[in-house]
Protein backbone atom coordinates (compact mmCIF):
# COMPACT_ATOMS: atom_id res chain seq x y z
CA UNK A 1 0.00 0.00 0.00
CA UNK A 2 1.09 3.55 -0.62
CA UNK A 3 -0.27 5.00 2.61
CA UNK A 4 -3.03 7.18 3.99
CA UNK A 5 -3.79 10.86 3.79
CA UNK A 6 -5.28 12.45 6.88
CA UNK A 7 -3.39 10.54 9.52
CA UNK A 8 -0.27 9.67 7.51
CA UNK A 9 -0.43 6.02 8.61
CA UNK A 10 1.25 3.64 6.18
CA UNK A 11 0.40 -0.01 5.57
CA UNK A 12 3.30 -2.10 4.31
CA UNK A 13 1.88 -5.57 4.78
CA UNK A 14 0.56 -5.89 1.23
CA UNK A 15 2.04 -5.34 -2.19
CA UNK A 16 1.03 -2.17 -4.02
CA UNK A 17 -1.84 -2.62 -6.41
CA UNK A 18 -2.26 1.30 -5.47
CA UNK A 19 -17.20 10.64 -8.42
CA UNK A 20 -18.30 12.54 -11.56
CA UNK A 21 -20.33 15.69 -11.02
CA UNK A 22 -20.60 16.71 -7.39
CA UNK A 23 -20.95 13.78 -5.03
CA UNK A 24 -23.18 13.46 -1.99
CA UNK A 25 -23.36 15.77 0.99
CA UNK A 26 -21.71 14.93 4.28
CA UNK A 27 -24.89 13.35 5.66
CA UNK A 28 -24.31 9.60 5.79
CA UNK A 29 -26.67 6.73 6.39
CA UNK A 30 -26.19 4.79 9.60
CA UNK A 31 -25.50 1.58 7.69
CA UNK A 32 -22.50 3.22 5.98
CA UNK A 33 -20.53 3.06 9.23
CA UNK A 34 -17.27 1.20 8.70
CA UNK A 35 -17.60 1.14 4.94
CA UNK A 36 -15.36 2.74 2.36
CA UNK A 37 -15.56 4.02 -1.21
CA UNK A 38 -13.11 3.21 -3.97
CA UNK A 39 -12.63 5.70 -6.77
CA UNK A 40 -10.12 6.87 -9.36
CA UNK A 41 -8.88 10.44 -9.23
CA UNK A 42 -6.24 12.98 -10.09
CA UNK A 43 -4.40 14.45 -7.12
CA UNK A 44 -2.86 17.94 -7.39
CA UNK A 45 0.67 18.81 -6.42
CA UNK A 46 1.10 19.79 -2.77
CA UNK A 47 1.47 23.53 -3.41
CA UNK A 48 -1.68 23.49 -5.55
CA UNK A 49 -3.58 21.58 -2.86
CA UNK A 50 -2.48 24.12 -0.25
CA UNK A 51 -3.61 26.95 -2.53
CA UNK A 52 -7.01 25.31 -2.99
CA UNK A 53 -7.44 24.83 0.75
CA UNK A 54 -6.66 28.50 1.32
CA UNK A 55 -9.25 29.51 -1.27
CA UNK A 56 -11.78 27.34 0.55
CA UNK A 57 -11.07 29.13 3.83
CA UNK A 58 -11.38 32.56 2.20
CA UNK A 59 -14.67 31.67 0.48
CA UNK A 60 -16.16 30.28 3.69
CA UNK A 61 -15.20 33.38 5.66
CA UNK A 62 -16.51 35.81 3.04
CA UNK A 63 -19.88 34.09 2.85
CA UNK A 64 -20.30 33.45 6.55
CA UNK A 65 -20.22 29.69 6.14
CA UNK A 66 -19.10 27.41 8.94
CA UNK A 67 -18.33 24.23 7.02
CA UNK A 68 -15.90 21.44 7.63
CA UNK A 69 -13.21 22.50 5.20
CA UNK A 70 -11.48 19.84 3.14
CA UNK A 71 -7.81 19.67 4.23
CA UNK A 72 -5.17 20.06 1.55
CA UNK A 73 -4.04 16.42 1.77
CA UNK A 74 -7.52 15.27 0.68
CA UNK A 75 -7.79 17.56 -2.36
CA UNK A 76 -8.48 15.62 -5.55
CA UNK A 77 -10.39 15.61 -8.83
CA UNK A 78 -12.66 12.57 -9.03
CA UNK A 79 -12.64 10.63 -12.30
CA UNK A 80 -14.62 7.39 -11.89
CA UNK A 81 -16.32 5.71 -8.95
CA UNK A 82 -15.72 1.99 -8.41
CA UNK A 83 -17.97 1.12 -5.49
CA UNK A 84 -18.73 1.00 -1.79
CA UNK A 85 -17.38 -1.89 0.29
CA UNK A 86 -17.60 -3.09 3.87
CA UNK A 87 -14.20 -4.82 3.72
CA UNK A 88 -11.03 -4.43 1.70
CA UNK A 89 -12.03 -5.93 -1.69
CA UNK A 90 -8.83 -7.67 -2.81
CA UNK A 91 -10.46 -9.15 -5.90
CA UNK A 92 -11.72 -5.76 -7.04
CA UNK A 93 -8.34 -4.16 -6.39
CA UNK A 94 -6.60 -6.78 -8.53
CA UNK A 95 -9.15 -6.30 -11.32
CA UNK A 96 -8.81 -2.51 -11.24
CA UNK A 97 -5.02 -2.78 -11.19
CA UNK A 98 -5.00 -5.01 -14.26
CA UNK A 99 -7.42 -2.75 -16.12
CA UNK A 100 -5.69 0.53 -15.32
CA UNK A 101 -2.28 -0.81 -16.38
CA UNK A 102 -3.54 -0.74 -19.98
CA UNK A 103 -4.59 2.94 -19.96
CA UNK A 104 -2.67 5.19 -22.33
CA UNK A 105 -2.95 8.95 -21.99
CA UNK A 106 -0.57 11.88 -22.16
CA UNK A 107 -0.01 14.32 -19.27
CA UNK A 108 -2.33 17.31 -19.52
CA UNK A 109 -2.92 20.66 -17.90
CA UNK A 110 -5.69 21.07 -15.33
CA UNK A 111 -7.02 24.60 -14.83
CA UNK A 112 -9.76 25.75 -12.48
CA UNK A 113 -10.54 29.44 -12.80
CA UNK A 114 -13.59 29.93 -10.58
CA UNK A 115 -15.53 28.94 -7.49
CA UNK A 116 -18.80 27.16 -8.26
CA UNK A 117 -21.71 25.77 -6.23
CA UNK A 118 -23.21 22.37 -7.04
CA UNK A 119 -26.68 22.67 -5.52
CA UNK A 120 -27.51 18.98 -5.99
CA UNK A 121 -24.60 18.03 -3.74
CA UNK A 122 -24.42 21.14 -1.54
CA UNK A 123 -20.80 21.34 -2.65
CA UNK A 124 -18.62 24.41 -3.11
CA UNK A 125 -15.96 23.55 -5.66
CA UNK A 126 -13.23 24.84 -7.90
CA UNK A 127 -14.18 24.34 -11.53
CA UNK A 128 -14.04 25.59 -15.07
CA UNK A 129 -16.96 26.17 -17.48
CA UNK A 130 -14.72 24.99 -20.32
CA UNK A 131 -14.50 21.24 -19.85
CA UNK A 132 -11.11 19.62 -20.28
CA UNK A 133 -11.30 17.30 -23.27
CA UNK A 134 -8.21 15.44 -22.05
CA UNK A 135 -9.85 14.72 -18.71
CA UNK A 136 -13.11 13.71 -20.40
CA UNK A 137 -11.18 11.33 -22.64
CA UNK A 138 -9.50 9.82 -19.58
CA UNK A 139 -12.86 9.47 -17.82
CA UNK A 140 -14.24 7.58 -20.82
CA UNK A 141 -11.16 5.38 -21.20
CA UNK A 142 -11.22 4.37 -17.52
CA UNK A 143 -14.89 3.42 -17.84
CA UNK A 144 -14.15 1.28 -20.90
CA UNK A 145 -11.29 -0.51 -19.16
CA UNK A 146 -13.43 -1.27 -16.12
CA UNK A 147 -16.19 -2.61 -18.35
CA UNK A 148 -13.65 -4.80 -20.19
CA UNK A 149 -12.71 -6.64 -16.98
CA UNK A 150 -16.29 -7.02 -15.77
CA UNK A 151 -16.33 -4.24 -13.19
CA UNK A 152 -19.27 -1.93 -12.67
CA UNK A 153 -18.18 1.10 -14.61
CA UNK A 154 -19.14 4.74 -14.20
CA UNK A 155 -19.59 7.04 -17.16
CA UNK A 156 -21.24 10.45 -17.14
CA UNK A 157 -21.60 12.31 -20.46
CA UNK A 158 -22.02 15.51 -18.43
CA UNK A 159 -18.90 14.80 -16.37
CA UNK A 160 -17.74 18.10 -14.86
CA UNK A 161 -14.18 17.99 -13.46
CA UNK A 162 -13.96 19.86 -10.17
CA UNK A 163 -12.19 19.96 -6.81
CA UNK A 164 -14.42 20.13 -3.75
CA UNK A 165 -13.52 22.75 -1.13
CA UNK A 166 -16.34 22.12 1.34
CA UNK A 167 -20.02 21.22 1.64
CA UNK A 168 -22.54 23.91 2.53
CA UNK A 169 -26.27 24.24 1.96
CA UNK A 170 -26.13 28.01 1.58
CA UNK A 171 -25.68 29.23 -2.00
CA UNK A 172 -22.25 30.59 -2.86
CA UNK A 173 -22.32 32.80 -5.98
CA UNK A 174 -20.12 31.63 -8.83
CA UNK A 175 -17.12 33.91 -9.23
CA UNK A 176 -13.78 33.92 -10.98
CA UNK A 177 -10.54 33.53 -9.10
CA UNK A 178 -8.04 36.37 -9.15
CA UNK A 179 -5.53 33.78 -10.33
CA UNK A 180 -6.49 30.38 -11.77
CA UNK A 181 -5.25 27.20 -10.16
CA UNK A 182 -3.22 25.25 -12.69
CA UNK A 183 -1.02 22.17 -12.69
CA UNK A 184 -0.01 19.35 -15.02
CA UNK A 185 -1.63 15.99 -14.29
CA UNK A 186 1.05 13.31 -14.72
CA UNK A 187 -0.71 10.36 -13.06
CA UNK A 188 -4.03 9.12 -11.74
CA UNK A 189 -4.59 7.20 -8.52
CA UNK A 190 -6.86 4.68 -6.85
CA UNK A 191 -8.20 6.01 -3.56
CA UNK A 192 -10.02 4.33 -0.72
CA UNK A 193 -12.15 6.85 1.19
CA UNK A 194 -13.30 5.84 4.66
CA UNK A 195 -16.93 6.94 4.99
CA UNK A 196 -17.52 9.39 7.82
CA UNK A 197 -13.81 10.03 8.33
CA UNK A 198 -11.40 12.56 6.83
CA UNK A 199 -9.10 9.77 5.78
CA UNK A 200 -7.99 8.49 2.38
CA UNK A 201 -5.81 5.51 1.57
CA UNK A 202 -3.86 5.79 -1.67
CA UNK A 203 -3.76 2.25 -2.98
CA UNK A 204 -2.07 2.54 -6.39
CA UNK A 205 -1.07 5.05 -9.03
CA UNK A 206 -0.48 4.96 -12.77
CA UNK A 207 1.61 7.45 -14.75
CA UNK A 208 0.25 9.25 -17.78
CA UNK A 209 2.81 8.40 -20.42
CA UNK A 210 0.87 8.31 -23.69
Amino acid sequence: MLGKAGNEAVRRDQKSFSFANGGKSQARKFDDAGKSNLFLAIVPERDVALQAAEIGRDVAQRHGALPKLRPHELMHVSLNAIGKYADFPDDVIFAVSAAMATVKAMPFEVTFDRVMHFASANAVVLGNPVRSEEMMDLHVQLAKEMWAVGLTFTYNPRFTPHMTLFYDQGPVPEHRLAEPITWVAREFVLIRSFIGKSEYEYIDRWPLLG
